[in-house]
């Protein structure tokens, strides 16, 4: 694939790489690439999560700190036995 940037992007780029900060410009796309990857990805979980809660399915908050607050005990009164 070739890619014509804009020079911004480019000069951008090409700063990177030669502060060091990536071995090749390919190296910087790359990057730049997985991170908007990345960000699609929790765009996706964001709007599974609304979905969720327009239908109705969600935890409230004391429900879920009772639990987590019941699991951490577990785990600390098993720790303090051995």
């Amino acid at each position: 694939m070739n890619l014509n940037l804009p020079t911004e992007i480019n000069d951008f780029v090409k700063d990177l790489v030669s502060q060091g900060r990536f071995n090749s410009e390919q190296d910087a796309i790359v990057e730049g690439v997985k991170l908007l990857m990345g960000r699609e990805q929790l765009r996706g979980e964001i709007q599974k999560g609304v979905k969720q809660l327009d239908a109705g399915k969600y935890y409230d908050e004391e429900t879920v700190f009772g639990e987590i607050n019941a699991e951490i005990d577990k785990v600390e009164t098993q720790q303090q036995g051995s």
